[in-house]
């Protein structure tokens, strides 16, 4: 018992030198200005029963000041008010358009579809893929586009700024980056070709449009659920230049409003996070939940200070590096841990069922 103790001691020291390694490596000097060749960006919108989401997205993204870009949006024969919100915004504004979906072909997941045609209509130098729940600051696509010209990216991927307001938020939408930065050194996104070292978000992904339409990314993820971490390994397989970045504070997101739509959201694809790997998941929730409980009661007065100070200093670190609250998240740590429990065992619990209804159609599990 004190072995594994020390082991869970030892991984979280790790973690925590992962996440140091990422604060102290993180972008900072964004350049403000635009590339000489300015690229027409296509920024292209995925949507299916968006009604709440999408009218705070659209606004933001008619005030944008960067002088070259267009707006597509692919409606998932939405059966809310999508549909109307659409009809009326695209009249009013020049770049903006929208189409209706063709029918959805055996083999292929909705939102890959949707992308996939809106990737053929669009006319721009760069494809930036959006989720209809962002919502972006007007500043905020030129610093990006100068990143990706300057750096050569085929594709950068950021975790949006999470915005939570519900106590079911706050104990849920944390873990993902609390995972994610303490595990992968973002710096080997970019500069290692090994798969095992990707991440991406499909809330945002900018993607080079000649590389896009060159190998058709969603397609090759057609029936993957969780397309956009295996688009980034397949990439970095290829040997293209990728980045990831885990904040800018100019785009944010709010994932979910409920602790409920939370726990659903994220037991569908934890193990994602671990390589696909549920035995990796598993091993990691024993040895950062009841082992540190277990070397909390081990380990004598020295090391349980050192302990709490670990566990207090990774949530801190963690927390300014994603754009989050150090109290907020200091505070709801131990409900995080719960769900981090609750989530875990329905992904275990669910690998038995072969799909799962999300957004009025069955998807596969995970």
């Amino acid at each position: 018992m004190y072995l594994f103790a020390t082991i869970s001691f030892v991984f979280l020291c790790l973690r925590l030198i992962i996440a140091v390694l990422n604060f102290l490596t993180r972008p900072t000097n964004f350049a403000s200005s635009l590339p000489e060749e300015n690229p027409r960006v296509s920024i292209l919108i995925p949507v299916r029963n968006e009604e709440h989401n999408l009218p705070a997205l659209l606004e933001s993204l008619s005030k944008l000041t960067y002088p070259d870009y267009e707006v597509v949006v692919c409606n998932d024969h939405s059966t809310d008010g999508t549909t109307d919100i659409l009809d009326e915004f695209t009249q009013q504004t020049e770049n903006f358009r929208w189409f209706t979906s063709e029918e959805l072909p055996a083999g292929w997941l909705g939102k890959n579809f949707a992308c996939h045609q809106l990737a053929e209509k669009a006319a721009g130098d760069y494809l930036l893929f959006l989720d209809a729940d962002v919502h972006a600051q007007p500043d905020f696509l030129a610093p990006l586009i100068s990143r990706a010209v300057e750096a050569k990216l085929s594709l950068l991927s950021i975790f949006p700024r999470q915005v939570m307001h519900s106590q079911g938020e706050k104990s849920t939408v944390p873990l993902m980056n609390w995972i994610l930065i303490s595990l992968l050194p973002l710096p080997l996104v970019r500069y290692s070709r090994k798969p095992s070292l990707a991440a991406a978000n499909g809330q945002f992904m900018l993607f080079e449009a000649g590389n896009y339409h060159e190998n058709r990314w969603h397609q090759q993820v057609k029936e993957e659920n969780v397309e956009d971490i295996l688009i980034m390994k397949k990439m970095k397989k290829t040997g293209y230049r990728t980045e990831v970045l885990a904040n800018f504070g100019a785009v944010s997101c709010r994932m979910y409003s409920t602790y409920r739509e939370a726990v659903e959201g994220f037991s569908r694809n934890i193990h994602q996070y671990f390589g696909g790997s549920s035995a990796v998941m598993f091993l990691f929730w024993v040895l950062t939940i009841p082992g540190i409980l277990l070397a909390l009661l081990m380990l004598p007065v020295t090391g349980m200070l050192i302990l709490i100070s670990e566990i207090l200093l990774l949530r801190i670190i963690i927390s300014l590096h994603s754009g989050q609250s150090v109290w907020t998240n200091l505070y709801y740590h131990p409900a995080q841990m719960a769900a981090l429990t609750n989530i875990i065992a329905r992904n275990l619990l669910g690998k038995h069922k072969k799909t799962v209804k999300w957004k009025d159609r069955e998807i596969p599990f995970g």
